[in-house]
């Protein structure tokens, strides 16, 4: 079921040139700067929020700076960090993915039927995991 999901968010995504990774780091980006981080958002930050492992994030972020889609910059206040913002490209594809994966799980979702509600529990719990 998994695969299936997976699939049909690559296919969501697929037109607005971005991996799933990519998504999440984006909008993670875009939501965590709307909320007023103190002195803003760091690779840090956005790896432990996505639950991803740093390099990884550290990966994706470069090619999402390559796309013109986030901006690096010195953090005020702590030297050895950047501070990670959407540019306005990047925050309107972050605004357009995320209505086209809320409409892929919308879909993939609805057959569920009566079961719906033990299901999202489920998957609510597996999310909160360590």
């Amino acid at each position: 079921m998994t695969n299936l999901w997976q699939r049909e968010i690559r296919r969501a995504l697929d037109p607005l040139e971005l991996t799933h990774p990519q998504f999440v780091l984006l909008f993670s980006t875009k939501w965590l700067n709307e909320r007023g981080g103190d002195g803003g958002v760091t690779q840090v930050q956005l790896a432990q929020h996505a639950k991803m492992d740093v390099n990884v994030t550290s990966q994706v972020l470069r090619t999402l700076e390559k796309k013109g889609y986030i901006k690096r910059s010195p953090h005020p206040r702590d030297t050895r960090a950047n501070v990670i913002t959407t540019t306005p490209a990047g925050s309107e594809l972050a605004s357009r993915a995320v209505q086209a994966v809320e409409a892929a799980d919308r879909s993939f979702f609805s057959g569920i039927g009566e079961g719906k509600r033990e299901f999202m529990g489920v998957l609510l719990q597996l999310s909160q995991r360590p």
